[in-house]
């Protein structure tokens, strides 16, 4: 009977490792650009409501940063409560899409926005939930090759708001702009989310 139970132990400890491993490997991450983000009607079971907006994207993959993608350009569907996916109005940005029954999916909400330093690596400016659950990554001064700027008047100017996502001295602010002073790259970006969301999310158990 006890060995029963420990070969029964056993293999559901081994599906659950299989599992894990399988859904790592359904995830995607890459740095893209946009080449078009379209919204689309899908097609619901009778009685499903449907409360986000639900998006086609294509875009081109300029840089792998983790699982094995195959091609130069990526079409998944986005699905957000907000409307317009937030990604989709950045030129070059960290993307996080899944598989799931053969078909690829944008994991909600996830992506970063991101520039190229005067040393030619990718980075993403400064934010500040990246490190609440953190404390051996930290941000660093980035030398970008041109200003990251954010405009504050699009947000409102409150004071306290702007200590929140745009503290000194990681952003400099000038006018109605913040301007990007200290950041990560993309090991680090990788990383941080994956401590994080996608670890929450069941894809890393560390």
């Amino acid at each position: 009977m006890k060995k029963a139970f420990l070969l029964f132990t056993l293999l559901f400890l081994s599906y659950l490792t299989s599992l894990a491993q399988r859904k790592e490997d359904s995830l995607y991450v890459f740095i893209g650009k946009k080449i078009k983000v379209n919204k689309f009607k899908p097609k619901l079971e009778k009685g499903v409501l449907l409360m986000d907006g639900a998006y086609k994207a294509k875009y081109r993959i300029i840089q792998n940063v983790y699982g094995d993608y195959k091609g130069n350009t990526i079409k998944f569907e986005a699905y957000d409560h907000y409307g317009v996916p937030a990604f989709s109005k950045y030129k070059n940005v960290m993307l996080f899409v899944s598989k799931s029954n053969g078909k690829l999916y944008h994991e909600k909400y996830q992506y970063l926005d991101v520039y190229k330093t005067k040393k030619g690596k990718w980075a993403s400016p400064y934010k500040f939930y990246l490190y609440q659950y953190n404390s051996n990554i930290k941000p660093e001064l980035i030398d970008f090759a041109e200003d990251v700027t954010y405009d504050t008047t699009i947000v409102g100017a409150r004071e306290n708001y702007l200590q929140t996502v745009y503290p000194s001295p990681y952003y400099k602010i000038v006018g109605n702009k913040a301007v990007a002073v200290y950041g990560n790259y993309l090991e680090e970006l990788f990383e941080l989310k994956k401590i994080q969301v996608l670890k929450a999310r069941g894809y890393f158990k560390n």
